[in-house]
């Protein structure tokens, strides 16, 4: 009898441990970590299952909306079975039913994810930018001040960009003006400046938009754990500076920066290329500029 006892201990145990059962033996919390495992590891079955199981375990808590949202990120993100239609449904439902500051926290970043879901189209589409900038401003206008509400921002803003239409340019680079005057403290700032950079750009504009570049890498937040690679960025700024404003010293700046930094960076024998070029043009316009005054004597 009590070997019978044991088998059947050690066979209720096994049956429940998936997490279609979970609900009888783990928290909601570890069935959405349970469910964040499986997703991470393309197995979108079973993480649907387990965010399901979490929403039913922890229904009218806060781990509701956080397994709802799992669920509906699975749906939105998940290649192939994706499902926008049904993602986006769990998303509203997620904001329109948040209450406490825990709920609301997710709501903010479901709304981001539904203009995102506007926004992201496929290769062969157009999005269709006054929508996308109305489900941006969605978020902005309901969660003010939340980190999501700055994510849609700086995305709503890159819309003005896309078509590379001055008067569009015109409308991002005064709110991105307006956002890294007043927004110092914002993680989101280095892009910022970047998307300014790229707006003073195609308002032909080239000192402004150096000078945005630079600020942008000077505001830049470092991980230590995971070093940014600023080759790409040490050179974009050189080569504007270069060709566009014509600021050879701060293309030199740079240019040295990468050859320093990067030593075995693709672009070493462009930049090295480039400080022998601004060393030729710089010598030859200083023996003409000798020549002009010795012949006007």
């Amino acid at each position: 009898m009590n070997l019978l006892r044991c088998v059947s201990i050690l066979l209720a145990l096994f049956f429940v441990s998936g997490c279609g059962k979970q609900t009888l033996v783990e928290t909601p919390s570890a069935q959405i970590e349970a469910g964040w495992d499986a997703y991470r590891l393309g197995e979108y079955k079973r993480a649907i299952e387990c965010f399901e199981a979490a929403s039913r375990s922890g229904a009218g808590t806060d781990a509701e909306a956080h397994a709802l949202y799992g669920l509906a990120s699975t749906w939105n993100l998940r290649r192939p079975g994706n499902d926008p239609i049904k993602a986006a449904a769990i998303y509203e439902k997620i904001i329109a039913s948040a209450k406490t500051p825990a709920a609301k926290d997710v709501a903010a970043w479901s709304s981001l994810a539904l203009a995102r879901m506007k926004h992201l189209v496929g290769v062969d589409e157009q999005p269709d930018y006054p929508a996308v900038r109305e489900a941006y401003q969605a978020c902005i206008d309901q969660f003010p001040g939340h980190p999501a509400a700055d994510e849609a921002f700086i995305h709503q803003q890159s819309t003005y960009l896309a078509a590379l239409a001055p008067q569009d340019a015109q409308v991002a680079a005064e709110r991105l003006e307006k956002f890294v005057a007043e927004r110092s403290d914002s993680p989101l700032l280095s892009a910022a400046w970047l998307l300014l950079a790229e707006a003073r750009q195609i308002l032909c504009q080239p000192e402004a938009s150096l000078a945005a570049r630079i600020r942008s890498l000077e505001t830049l937040e470092e991980d230590e754990t995971n070093p940014t690679d600023k080759a790409l960025t040490y050179w974009k700024i050189a080569t504007v500076a270069e060709f566009d404003a014509g600021d050879f010293a701060t293309a030199r700046k740079y240019y040295n920066l990468l050859i320093s930094e990067y030593d075995n960076d693709i672009r070493l024998f462009a930049s090295r290329a480039a400080l022998k070029r601004m060393d030729e043009l710089e010598a030859t316009l200083i023996a003409e500029r000798a020549e002009r005054t010795e012949a006007s004597r």
